[in-house]
């Protein structure tokens, strides 16, 4: 398994914008090797005292950031469903305050819960 972390940007006049085209332009078509993507918003440090990474300090006031995480069967997996979208010499979309970054995880151990992902898309996404 890897995980996939992308550091989105975005201008905060144009989240809407941005939202429908993580809903709606960037589909993952072949799913069977995606344990599952969830694009989230960091929580500020005021609204939960134990936070001592806060993602939003470092942003400017006009910008809203977003991060993108990525279950996926391997890298593999994930850049041949995604490898149409990876264009950086394009610069960055309108939307993005600054050209979106991505990092990739191996998991070196890890635990697993009850708890279990959601069962359907949120509403919107396609």
């Amino acid at each position: 398994m890897h995980i996939v972390l992308i550091d989105w940007r975005i201008k905060a006049v144009m989240t809407d914008d941005f939202l429908n085209y993580w809903k709606t332009k960037v589909t993952v078509n072949d799913r069977s090797k995606m344990i599952g993507e969830f694009l989230s918003e960091p929580s500020p440090k005021v609204s939960f005292l134990w936070i001592t990474w806060d993602l939003n300090e470092e942003i400017a006031a006009d910008v809203v950031r977003y991060i993108n995480v990525g279950l996926w069967a391997d890298a593999a997996a994930f850049h041949d469903q995604i490898k149409g979208y990876f264009d950086p010499s394009s610069g960055p979309k309108e939307f993005e305050y600054e050209l979106r970054r991505r990092a990739l995880l191996k998991p070196k151990c890890w635990r697993v819960g009850g708890w279990t992902l959601p069962i359907g898309d949120s509403d919107g996404v396609l």
